[in-house]
């Protein structure tokens, strides 16, 4: 049995993403006190590119063009505004659970373009583990600033519409997609750098040990291992299998954000989490297309 028609393996790839992305917001936000916000993403790209370009295959002339649509999508779109919104807030739990909304918009446009109907217990699931994520919008400390909530919705809209994007990319390697995305997505970066004043040469007043090694998190764990292994999974199984198990990247970015920034952890929270979870184990144990699927 190939790996991509093993649901245990698929599922472990899953968590791991979850877990990933997670301690990606903590990392982020400790980035963000010393890095001026499009120069980290700027050096974060780089990076990436620099260490995976000598494994990954050149893309073809075919694929150039959607290679730089969905760069744009997932660079200065989705990662971008990311940056930006977590900047704007001191709420790292909050921003995780809004970026979650990329959740139904994946599932949406992935009915729309590719007829990747869900099924009926599959949208149960997914409808009670989205009450969960609304019931989380309306914890008061979850409104600190709308700006910021405004910039992560921006956010999540993007990294949804990159799910879709991404699986017309199926002549390259997961790698592939991350490191050529990285490369087309830094002129854009470049630019927004440039409006916003910022400099390539300010990170060398950084002496910060911590903001160093969140910044390799960011590069090594959150785009190569997460976006990567993520791309191989969207690429192979149903979108509206992967994708509710996002839901839960809020749940544990709180219990981080907690632990590493004294965030409050609330009953109602804990209530909403347990909501989420039994919407993602609907989901994971819906009998339609339980098979793992090529779309």
């Amino acid at each position: 049995m190939a790996l991509k028609d093993n649901r245990t393996f698929v599922l472990f790839c899953v968590l791991c993403v979850v877990l990933l992305w997670s301690g990606n917001f903590i990392f982020i936000k400790f980035v963000l006190k010393e890095f001026d916000v499009f120069t980290a993403l700027f050096y974060r790209l780089l990076l990436v590119f620099l260490i995976l370009f000598p494994f990954v295959k050149k893309p073809e002339k075919k694929d150039f063009l959607f290679l730089l649509l969905t760069s744009i999508v997932l660079v200065p779109g989705h990662y971008g505004l990311l940056f930006l919104s977590l900047k704007h807030t001191q709420s790292v739990g909050a921003i995780s659970v809004v970026i979650q909304l990329a959740i139904p918009f994946s599932i949406l446009l992935s009915w729309i373009i590719f007829a990747d109907s869900p099924g009926r217990m599959r949208l149960t699931g997914l409808s009670i583990a989205f009450v969960g994520i609304i019931a989380m919008f309306y914890e008061p400390s979850s409104f600190k600033n709308i700006t910021a909530l405004l910039i992560g919705t921006a956010s999540a809209f993007c990294l949804g519409l990159y799910f879709i994007l991404v699986k017309k990319l199926k002549n390259l390697s997961s790698l592939s997609i991350i490191t050529y995305t990285s490369l087309f997505g830094l002129p854009f970066i470049y630019i927004i750098m440039l409006f916003n004043d910022e400099s390539l040469f300010s990170i060398l007043e950084i002496k910060d040990k911590m903001s160093w090694f969140s910044f390799l998190y960011t590069v090594i764990a959150g785009s190569i291992l997460g976006h990567g292994l993520w791309a191989w999974l969207v690429k192979w199984q149903s979108i509206s299998l992967i994708s509710p198990f996002l839901l839960s990247v809020p749940m544990f970015a709180v219990f981080l954000s907690a632990i590493v920034f004294k965030e409050t952890i609330t009953i109602e929270f804990l209530l909403t989490a347990s909501i989420i979870i039994l919407g993602i184990f609907l989901v994971f144990m819906a009998k339609k297309n339980t098979n793992v699927e090529k779309t």
